[in-house]
């Protein structure tokens, strides 16, 4: 095996490589697993979900439908800034079903407009939780923008685009897109001349 691409390139019919960019046909979605119960979910709460960035050495790049994509480099942004911009989401998740069970729950990411060369979903965080028939419980994510929104661009190097980001839940016989939350991700000017 000597073709190590991952996104997938339709002009020469490669479908791509793994969860974030395969697009051909699937026999099971990434998560996908038995269980004897049925769970269901909710976003109780989120820190924030309007993230800004100082517009100062803003890049911008033109996409393939020559749509001007405004972006800044992870490295730019500094360790300090990247931890002020964290964000905490607390997910409710029922066992709706008869039996006990041990439920993993996978928190996903998506940009809300896709673009040529873009993951199409991405794993931000996952976490197991033990309930009871009938029982309810919460689980708790931190997510780094700078880890977690950013993506590699054409050179390889971590980039994070302005523009929306949809969270959502999957799972076992949970549908793609049961649930999900939407973050805006803006740019600001700056008050420093």
């Amino acid at each position: 095996m000597t073709d190590m691409r991952m996104r997938a390139d339709p002009a020469s019919g490669y479908p791509g490589r793994t969860y974030r960019f395969y697009t051909g046909p699937k026999v099971y979605e990434f998560g996908y697993g038995l269980s004897y119960s049925k769970y269901s979910y909710e976003f109780v709460s989120v820190t924030q979900n309007n993230l800004h960035i100082n517009q100062s050495s803003t890049h911008l790049t033109v996409d393939e439908n020559s749509e001007t994509i405004r972006y800044k480099l992870v490295s730019e942004l500094g360790e300090e800034t990247c931890q002020s911009m964290s964000v905490s989401v607390t997910l409710g998740v029922k066992n709706d079903g008869s039996m006990a069970g041990k439920h993993p729950v996978l928190l996903f990411m998506r940009q809300g407009k896709q673009r040529n060369g873009n993951p199409l979903k991405q794993l931000v965080g996952f976490q197991s939780v033990k309930l009871d028939a009938g029982e309810r419980g919460e689980v708790g994510f931190e997510l780094s923008p700078c880890e977690h929104l950013s993506i590699a661009n054409e050179g390889g190097v971590k980039v994070i685009q302005e523009g929306s980001y949809l969270l959502h839940v999957g799972g076992q016989r949970v549908p793609y897109e049961y649930l999900c939350l939407m973050m805006m991700l803006q740019w600001i000017e700056s008050s420093i001349r």
